[in-house]
């Protein structure tokens, strides 16, 4: 049963769905291609077991998702002390947390649909795709916020019933920088990734 996300990025695999790794043309088309995929995967969440979840993932949050800026946008002021290698590290760990939460998230099927809604125009040149999950008796809205990149279309960040995958990121990663420096923003990573694996079945 799908535990209900409170983050993204929130946030799929079109490697398994050629169909679906076609650029997508519209910021719903990102979207309704990621969820499209979420759902696969939570359809054969038990015989994939969380190994096959994981490598069906990965490629589609690398397509769907602009991960660098997402990167850079959730370290804020802090991105501009790392050194090169320091940001490479970083963001070599921050998709790894992001496919493993949505691996743990998003591991078996009871039933759940998306349905991929309107898209607003933001004043930033970003789009606002408006979303919803069915869960048995709970709903769940997700605003999904994106920019184009080489005419395609990619996530910058997920709200999940009024919360925003960047803001509580940026708030975590803020206090863990500020009490151990890159260390310490190293070791909130690590023990993030550690339970999404400990949570993620199979």
């Amino acid at each position: 049963m799908l535990r209900t996300p409170v983050i993204t990025l929130a946030l799929a695999c079109l490697a398994a769905l050629p169909s679906l790794a076609q650029a997508a043309n519209e910021p719903a088309d990102t979207v309704s291609a990621l969820h499209g995929v979420l759902i696969d995967n939570m359809k054969g969440g038990a015989k994939l077991g969380c190994s096959g979840r994981l490598q069906k993932l990965g490629p589609a949050v690398d397509l769907d998702f602009d991960l660098p800026f997402l990167a850079q946008r959730v370290l804020r002021r802090q991105w501009k002390e790392l050194s090169e290698a320091q940001r490479k590290q970083f963001l070599e760990r921050f998709r790894e947390l992001v496919v493993g939460t949505y691996a743990s998230q998003f591991s078996a099927y009871a039933g759940e649909s998306f349905t991929t809604l309107d898209t607003q125009d933001l004043a930033d040149g970003t789009k606002l795709v408006h979303a919803k999950l069915a869960a048995g008796k709970d709903n769940v809205s997700f605003d999904y916020v994106l920019h184009d990149v080489a005419g395609s279309w990619k996530i910058v960040n997920v709200v999940a019933d009024g919360v925003s995958d960047i803001a509580l990121r940026s708030s975590q990663y803020d206090k863990a920088y500020k009490a151990g420096g890159f260390d310490g923003l190293m070791s909130l990573l690590a023990t993030q990734i550690a339970g999404n694996k400990g949570d993620c079945k199979g």
